[in-house]
């Protein structure tokens, strides 16, 4: 766990980071390489200590109201190409899907790159205090809280984006090192767990220490 139970407790108390151990180390699940399509053989995080990522916030949306004045507005909903589609959207992808129905009745439901600067996200990082500054550095220009915990050494801070910004950071961040890569590419695989995958036009290069780096296709 990522901070232990206080001392004399009982038992353990449940940790928001399963990838990390009571001593800050990443434990051996395999879930970055899993949900990236990197097939890594062996121990995976032998060299990635201490860091994790869970994403805390995502766009809350008052579909109701916002269709309701639209549809008054426009005569026709803006939620009818994605209430068409043949795949489950989350709340973010419909939400971005209505916004360009807003321009063309008949647009075709997807994350239109133009249109992902309107849902903001939050992610909460734990990771080693050395390593703060390179993830923070990665989603340069996005707000961040920080702050020591009560496991020595250990930092967490959260950072808010726009989808936009944190596509920018992922592509970044995956050309880091150590921590700072191994960060996002767990954050991607937040994003793509949530069906957002604004990545799509990025091809994933494994590289030497079992992770990959994105690179933009455009």
């Amino acid at each position: 766990m990522l901070l232990g139970p206080p001392v004399g407790a009982a038992s353990a108390a449940p940790t928001i980071f399963p990838n990390l151990c009571g001593d800050g180390q990443v434990a051996h699940t395999g879930l970055i390489s899993r949900q990236s399509g990197v097939r890594v053989p062996g121990p995976l995080f032998e060299v990635y200590m201490r860091v994790d990522a869970v994403l805390i916030q995502q766009p809350a949306i008052d579909f109701n109201t916002f269709l309701g004045l639209t549809h008054e507005a426009l005569g026709y909903s803006p939620a009818g190409p994605s209430d068409a589609c043949h795949r489950q959207l989350s709340d973010a992808e419909r939400f971005i899907s209505c916004l360009a129905a807003l321009r063309d009745q008949k647009a075709v439901p997807d994350l239109s790159p133009s249109l992902l600067t309107h849902v903001s996200f939050s992610v909460l990082i734990a990771a080693d205090d050395r390593d703060v500054i390179e993830i923070v550095q990665a989603a340069a220009g996005m707000p961040f809280v920080r702050a020591e915990t009560l496991a020595r050494g250990m930092e967490l801070v959260v950072i808010t984006g726009t989808l936009a910004q944190w596509r920018d950071a992922v592509i970044t961040g995956t050309k880091g090192e150590g921590a700072v890569q191994a960060c996002y590419c767990k954050v991607l695989t937040l994003f793509e767990q949530v069906g957002l995958n604004v990545w799509s036009d990025c091809t994933k290069k494994p590289t030497s220490n079992r992770l990959f780096y994105l690179e933009d296709r455009r």
